[in-house]
């Protein structure tokens, strides 16, 4: 008898599905009750009624609604979103950036207006021993706040290197004049985040900015600033987002010289501090500059940078140098360019005589030269130490890491100094601090 009533019941369901989509059926009072779209208080019998529809089903009931072959589970889905009400809206902040981009582009401006009245000039610098990053990013910087109706001039600390000069000069754009002393002034700060490293006077500045792409720096301000410093591959990749956020068009003569800021301090993408911002940073500056083969460009670059023509060996520690202090003690590093390890040890042999004298000059405590080859694949440091103090320095730095031949501890590969030697140095300055 049950299986008789089971049988009874599947052929029921099927003769009821065949009914509800055979055109040729005539309409009957039950198959038009069963097909009405029920009103708020018949929803629940109705869902009891009707089959229940699951989430795999859904594409099938949107066709089924187009050609009328299943008005019971289009039913359905009328019945749920009556009893869970209207669907959420969806945030709509990426419709926003595609619809007023305009918008956008005046709430990133806005940053600026809370600077205040600016009466005056507006110096825009990087740090002491100016690399090619630092000088150009100041020149983008000043010509992107011109843009925007501020009066901003760049300016250097001291003489460009002889790799900035080219990268200029091959852009048609000048050498920005030298600051001597930035008291009194409104400044902005590019590259670099430090007093030591910035210009005499600074103390007494109205710092207006800092765009760096280095650790928290020791400058500080009591008014309000902005600050972008992002953990990437060189400023002129932050600029090139900013030109991007506030919809200001990039100038050829500008965007060759952020490209080679760009290959500069990144060794030709070679760099561990090299970010995905920075590859779409070179592929559009490289476009606006009309630069077809970045390699051959970058191998000018670099000769250019091996140049120190005319240089004493002062000259050439001083060119790329940066001032540190960790644990009270106070610490220089010079980074030297060469091109294969006979001239990285004929040039850590210059550098091993002229540290001594040159940290006593600075009134530090201790200093390294940094020579790196960086070209193609091949990539060494050779670090020569100042005297016994630096070297036990670099041991506790390093471990066995480096080979000391004497005169440097020679690493292959070699390694960023911004992101490996001076956080290591660092450190292990920490943990002997100076009374």
């Amino acid at each position: 008898m049950l299986r008789k009533t089971g049988i009874a019941l599947i052929l029921a369901v099927i003769l009821t599905a065949g009914s509800a989509c055979a055109e040729e059926t005539k309409s009957t009072k039950e198959t038009a009750e069963s097909q009405a779209v029920p009103d708020a208080g018949e929803t629940k019998e109705t869902t009891e009624e009707q089959p229940v529809l699951d989430a795999g089903e859904t594409e099938e009931v949107q066709k089924a609604e187009e050609t009328g072959e299943s008005r019971e589970a289009a039913d359905e889905t009328e019945t749920k979103e009556s009893e869970e009400g209207p669907a959420k809206a969806e945030p709509q902040f990426e419709n926003l950036w595609i619809t007023n981009p305009e918008l956008m582009f005046q709430l990133n401006r806005s940053e600026l207006d809370g600077l205040g009245q600016i009466e005056g000039k507006v110096y825009v610098f990087g740090h002491r021993s100016p690399d090619s990053d630092t000088v150009c990013s100041a020149i983008a910087y000043a010509y992107l706040l011109r843009q925007l109706g501020i009066d901003a001039e760049a300016a250097t600390l001291e003489h460009i290197s002889n790799e900035t000069a080219f990268i200029l000069r091959d852009a048609g754009i000048e050498a920005p004049p030298i600051l001597e002393d930035a008291s009194g002034q409104n400044v902005i700060l590019v590259d670099h985040a430090d007093y030591v490293q910035s210009a005499p006077g600074l103390e007494d500045a109205r710092i207006l900015s800092v765009v760096d792409h280095h650790g928290a720096g020791t400058v500080s301000t009591s008014a309000p600033l902005v600050y972008d410093a992002r953990p990437i591959g060189a400023t002129a990749t932050i600029l090139w987002m900013r030109y991007m956020n506030y919809n200001v068009p990039i100038d050829r003569q500008v965007a060759k010289i952020m490209l080679g800021a760009l290959l500069s301090d990144t060794s030709n993408m070679k760099s561990e501090t090299v970010t995905s911002i920075d590859r779409e940073a070179l592929k559009a500056l490289s476009a606006l500059a009309g630069v077809e083969d970045v390699k051959s460009y970058y191998d000018i670059i670099y000769k250019e940078a091996l140049s120190y023509e005319g240089m004493a060996d002062t000259e050439i520690f001083n060119n790329d140098l940066r001032s540190y202090e960790s644990g009270g003690t106070k610490f220089l590093i010079g980074v030297v360019n060469v091109y294969d390890q006979e001239q990285a040890m004929d040039m850590a042999e210059r550098m091993k005589a002229i540290l001594p004298q040159e940290a006593e000059a600075a009134g530090v405590d201790m200093a390294f030269a940094q020579i790196s080859i960086y070209h193609d694949d091949v990539s060494y440091n050779y670090i020569v130490p100042s005297d016994d103090a630096a070297a036990e320095a670099m041991k506790e730095a390093f471990g066995e890491e480096g080979k000391f031949d004497g005169t440097s501890f020679v690493f292959h590969p070699g390694f960023s100094r911004k992101k490996v030697l001076v956080p290591k140095l660092s450190d292990a300055l920490a943990l002997h601090p100076r009374e």
